[in-house]
């Protein structure tokens, strides 16, 4: 059965809670018979989003902001009108006051906000001005507690999903790299390479992002739940960025060589192939001892080679080869360990603990060091006087 894609599933829960969000701001506006109804689940499908925090922090400012424009519109109407001059200011001023480093991303929607205040009229029925910031309050209300109540989202477990992937493409990689080798070597090849390789790049990179997104979906979320490996993660997309550098430098080396039309020792070729071949085949397997013995193997290479009585010109093309196959190996074999060491049981920790509990269970423990001391005649399981117990000598 093809597991599902922890990426995947956020991104459909996410979508199918800002409908919710939506819907339930429309009915609520409603029921409360708000002037500008359509406000509500306009503000409240902005505000949900990927983490809790960011809900918090956008819908915030999505308030703030709207009440920065109401405002700003209304007194630009006022003294200078509702002409070209004041849609023009209340633009101009409505981007510098996004520059604010606690508004900077609603600059937008002050803007527009100011805009649409003044081009519809609304100045001169205050009430209209407090109904818009009403309702805008209401749709970012909806929309927080939608996001903190339905499944409140934590990120860590797609992020552990997208880095799967990235050793078996990297893999796939260096399995076409392994059989494209030869004397019959195709130009359009390395391009291909080259085009794959930029792809892991590009995804080391969303696997980042996911990564980010992580940390930041444990604050303020009432699952509590810690998101854990953070840091192993981290190595591990460093190495494999680097993984990515030396696969493309070892496709440069192999397109110059081609290019140059050097003939390759047929022992070296043959080797080297062997070795890259096996670990893209280890990596699919996910077989750690397979790798570590292909690494023997590519020391022993390197050490047979180092000693051998090459040109200093054919010594630097297989020493640098040599080396790229290293770096991406050692890159794999980390990610592969990493991936039988973090099963999907251990990525997350225990949630954190409910303050609540915490001092519940440190009234229970009191209690019964108390009840134990008071068995014991005052002393402690090491045969020691119970800070209690001398408290109470010292008061008699």
């Amino acid at each position: 059965m093809e597991r599902v894609d922890p990426v995947r599933v956020v991104d459909l829960v996410q979508t199918v809670k800002t409908a919710l969000a939506g819907g339930l701001a429309w009915w609520m506006a409603g029921v409360f018979d708000l002037d500008q109804a359509f406000l509500a689940p306009w503000a409240a499908v902005l505000v949900v989003h990927e983490t809790v925090y960011k809900t918090v922090s956008r819908g915030s400012q999505q308030v703030a902001a709207t009440f920065f424009a109401v405002f700003l519109a209304f007194g630009l109407g006022i003294t200078i009108g509702t002409g070209p001059w004041s849609i023009g200011l209340v633009i101009l001023v409505g981007y510098l006051i996004g520059q604010l480093r606690w508004v900077k991303e609603e600059a937008g929607t002050i803007a527009t906000t100011g805009l649409v205040v003044i081009a519809t009229g609304s100045i001169a029925q205050t009430d209209l001005l407090a109904s818009r910031l009403i309702d805008t309050a209401l749709g970012v209300a909806v929309g927080l507690a939608v996001n903190l109540v339905v499944w409140p989202p934590l990120r860590d477990r797609a992020a552990w999903s997208q880095a799967e992937h990235l050793p078996g493409e990297l893999g796939a990689v260096l399995r076409d790299v392994a059989g494209g080798i030869g004397a019959d070597l195709d130009p359009h090849d390395v391009k291909a390479w080259i085009r794959a390789i930029r792809k892991v790049d590009v995804h080391i990179d969303q696997a980042w992002r996911l990564l980010w997104q992580a940390k930041e979906s444990g604050r303020m979320n009432p699952r509590r739940s810690q998101p854990t490996g953070v840091r192993e993660l981290r190595k591990v997309l460093h190495q494999l960025e680097q993984a990515v550098a030396d696969s493309l430098s070892m496709a440069r080396t192999v397109a110059r060589s081609a290019e140059n039309r050097t003939d390759w020792d047929e022992s070296f070729r043959e080797r080297w192939r062997e070795v890259a071949r096996g670990t893209a085949d280890a990596v699919d397997a996910e077989d750690v001892p397979r790798l570590e013995e292909l690494g023997e193997e590519l020391a022993r290479m390197t050490e047979d080679f180092s000693q051998s009585s090459l040109e200093p010109e054919v010594w630097r093309e297989y020493g640098g080869l040599l080396m790229n196959l290293r770096n991406v190996h050692d890159a794999l074999t980390a990610a592969v360990q990493w991936n039988h060491e973090a099963t999907p049981d251990k990525r997350r920790s225990k949630r954190f603990d409910d303050p609540r509990e915490m001092l519940r269970r440190e009234r229970q423990a009191g209690e019964s060091r108390r009840r134990l001391s008071a068995a014991r005649g005052g002393y402690s399981a090491e045969g020691e006087r119970t800070p209690e117990h001398t408290q109470e000598r010292t008061q008699g």
